[in-house]
């Protein structure tokens, strides 16, 4: 059974594609552009066939999601869990492996592993990415938080938004920060040349800008590089890097914000995670051990010191 979903815009938008990933986040935008070749969204009642239509203040835009399409799948590897209970899994993630579907040619995902051993979680409402509380980036490694069912899963997005839940991360990052505690307090929005980049706009497109905030502690230093423990105060898409380039101390191995050569992956990992339970309203702390990647790195930097 379809099922459609009705947006209406608060703010105008130069493209409908843009404006949907934004306001439903679980639409990519390579989805959008299918559904409106297959005549699947509205403007204002009106069927429309480019998704680059400008969107105006007060625009009413409707999107018909057609039925998830069961496919014959089997996973290349099992979740490794971290902790379990009847309503959320958390597990350790793998650097190189995307948490959902996005655009482009398909690959395995974490999302496809879930559905495959927890099949009870097609039954919540959102197909797009049932169970999908939270993302972390595709080499980014560590802790990522799944949910069972609807109820558990809305509860656990209100918690994010109202910022109940801490996690921290570890990074390498370049060279050495200006200081050894600190704050980054640093609006991000989408780049708007090079769309699968994000970056800090100051004072030139502040109204498009979101707040982020991100706090650091540094652990050690060597002579190139920093070992840096990390906590995002807001979960902004790519808001570390972004925000550790910005300093000008880019993640190691960064493709996009730094340099992809200087270390074998991106060098960020998240490795705590704190909350209530949305049901029990125990608290819950679960770690994810530093992958031996970076403890061999750091190893290797102390015996040349």
């Amino acid at each position: 059974m379809a099922k459609n979903i009705i947006i209406k815009a608060k703010r105008p938008c130069s493209r409908i594609d843009i404006f949907v990933s934004e306001s439903y986040k679980n639409i990519s935008r390579s989805k959008i552009e299918k559904l409106i070749k297959s005549n699947k969204v509205k403007l204002n009642n009106n069927l429309i066939n480019k998704k680059n239509k400008e969107i105006q203040i007060g625009d009413i835009v409707e999107i018909e999601l057609p039925e998830i399409e069961k496919i014959n799948f089997h996973p290349s590897f099992k979740l490794e869990k971290l902790f379990e209970d009847d309503y959320l899994l958390i597990i350790d993630k793998p650097s190189g492996i995307s948490v959902h579907p996005g655009a482009g040619k398909y690959q395995e995902t974490i999302l496809d592993v879930f559905r495959y051993f927890y099949p009870e979680v097609n039954n919540i409402k959102d197909n797009e990415r049932p169970g999908i509380i939270h993302r972390i980036d595709k080499d980014t490694s560590g802790i990522l938080l799944l949910a069972k069912d609807e109820i558990t899963m809305k509860r656990m997005q209100k918690k994010f938004k109202r910022r109940e839940i801490k996690k921290s991360y570890f990074a390498l990052v370049s060279g050495k920060m200006r200081y050894k505690n600190g704050t980054i307090n640093a609006p991000i929005a989408r780049d708007r040349r090079r769309r699968n980049r994000f970056r800090v706009y100051q004072n030139e497109d502040i109204e498009n800008s979101r707040d982020s905030v991100t706090e650091y502690s540094v652990i050690y230093e060597f002579e190139n590089f920093s070992f840096v423990k990390i906590f995002p105060h807001t979960g902004r898409t790519h808001q570390i890097r972004v925000h550790f380039s910005f300093s000008g101390n880019p993640i190691l191995g960064d493709k996009i914000y730094g340099n992809s050569k200087s270390f074998e992956r991106l060098a960020l990992h998240a490795y705590s995670i704190k909350f209530h339970h949305p049901i029990y309203k125990n608290l819950i702390t679960s770690y994810s051990t530093l992958p031996e990647i970076f403890r061999k790195y750091i190893q290797e930097e102390f015996l040349k010191q």
